[in-house]
This record gives structure tokens, C-alpha cells and sequence, in this order.
């Protein structure tokens, strides 16, 4: 169980590194102001203060579905990257990023009707002072907004890409799947 537990932490840390990566950051802020003329007056750190945070609960919810996915089901596993994250909380310095970070992991898990992306991005958004849904006029019914939209595309993305490190490591690592029968498809 040592050496499994010394694999996941390193699966979980190389997967915060992913999420983490600021030039990925720059890419999305820069095409999601093009979308959203009311971000441009905010930073990009003002944006990366509430979007890494948003980004980690994201990261949680992507690796508990690759716990299920992969039918571990270890309690201590399945919270893995959960706790590797709240190590990057550990100095007072870091208290507000961690307050983020547990708003937007709250807003994932609020409503069990709703996807936990729409929860975190819509969490988002409101932090951001922007709306995701718009409408032309007073009486007509709303269309969701061209950023949120593009939020929800950059979500996926780092879902596939979390996912497919995740394989990854779990492949690689022939202890940890025998028995599972087959791969994400």
C-alpha cells in the first residue's frame, strides 16, 4: 500500500502541476476577455485569483470520477488530490486562496441535479461580477453567455487532458489495475 500511496501522490501532484500552469491561464484569460467585454477592466491576476482556485475544485471533481472510473475505492485514495491541494494552503499566507478554493469546491457539490462544472463556473462568474445567462430584453428568455460558454469548452479541456494523465498513470502502474477491465471509452 506504501508504494501505491507514494504513486498517487505523485499522480496527484503532477495533476495540480497541470492545473496550476500559468500559460494556460494567460490563453483562457485573454480569449475569454475577447468574449466578455466586462473582464477587461478586471487584471489577470484578479481573474487567476478566483479562476486557479475554480480550477482546483474542478480538479477534484475530475479526480474522484477517475476513481470511479477506474474502481478505486479507497476513501483515503479517492481524497488524494483533495489533500495534496489543501497542502498548498498550508501557510497563513495562503487562507484567502484557500477560502476560494473551498467556496468553488462547495459550489461543485451544492446542487446534486446540476453538474458540479455548471456549479463551479456559475460560482465563478458571480465572483467575477458577470452573468451567465443573458437576455436580449426584459421578457425574453435568457441564452447563455458566449463566455460562459467558452468557460465550459476550457473546462472539458482540462477534463480530457486530467483524465488522460490519469490513465496514464493508472496503466502504467499494473498493480493498481488488476482486475478493471477496460479503458475510458
Amino acid at each position: 500500500m506504501k508504494i501505491e500511496k507514494q504513486s498517487f501522490e505523485k499522480c496527484a501532484k503532477a495533476l495540480i502541476d497541470l492545473v496550476l500552469e500559468s500559460e494556460g491561464h494567460d490563453l483562457v484569460y485573454r480569449e475569454f476577455c475577447a468574449l466578455e467585454p466586462k473582464l477587461k477592466s478586471s487584471a489577470f491576476e484578479t481573474f487567476c485569483r478566483e479562476y486557479v482556485p475554480a480550477k482546483l475544485a474542478l480538479g477534484c471533481v475530475y479526480w474522484v470520477g477517475c476513481c470511479a472510473h477506474h474502481r478505486i475505492e479507497d476513501k483515503d485514495l479517492q481524497n488524494f488530490y483533495f489533500k495534496e491541494v489543501m497542502n498548498l494552503f498550508e501557510s497563513p499566507k495562503s487562507l484567502e486562496d484557500a477560502t476560494r478554493f473551498s467556496e468553488s469546491l462547495y459550489a461543485s457539490n451544492a446542487d446534486k441535479e446540476q453538474s458540479p462544472v455548471l456549479g463551479v463556473l456559475a460560482h465563478l462568474f458571480h465572483k467575477l461580477g458577470l452573468e451567465a445567462i443573458v437576455k436580449p430584453g426584459e421578457d425574453d428568455a435568457g441564452v447563455l453567455n458566449a463566455g460562459f460558454h467558452f468557460m465550459m469548452h476550457a473546462s472539458e479541456a482540462l477534463k480530457v487532458v486530467f483524465e488522460a494523465q490519469f490513465d496514464d498513470f493508472f496503466y502504467a502502474n499494473e498493480d493498481l489495475h488488476i482486475g478493471n477491465t477496460g479503458k475510458r471509452g
